[in-house]
């Protein structure tokens, strides 16, 4: 896969993981819907940690050409 393959809308997943949790936290949901959002802000929370490590790596990469 590319790069571009791997990579994730950043801000579209940080607004759909806000949305989630103001839904979690403003609703009386059934504990079944509740749930469900709960695991997929979970998943998104991942690919954002993911994402931002990836980032990291780069800036290093950056950081440490610049030194040279």
């Amino acid at each position: 896969m590319s790069e571009k393959e791997n990579s994730i809308d950043f801000e579209k997943e940080l607004k759909h993981l806000d949305e989630i949790v103001e839904k979690i936290e403003g609703n009386v949901l059934p504990l079944d819907e509740s749930i469900k959002l709960y695991e997929e802000g979970s998943k998104i929370i991942k690919k954002l940690e993911g994402a931002l490590k990836e980032a990291e790596k780069k800036m290093a990469k950056v950081v440490d050409t610049d030194k040279k």
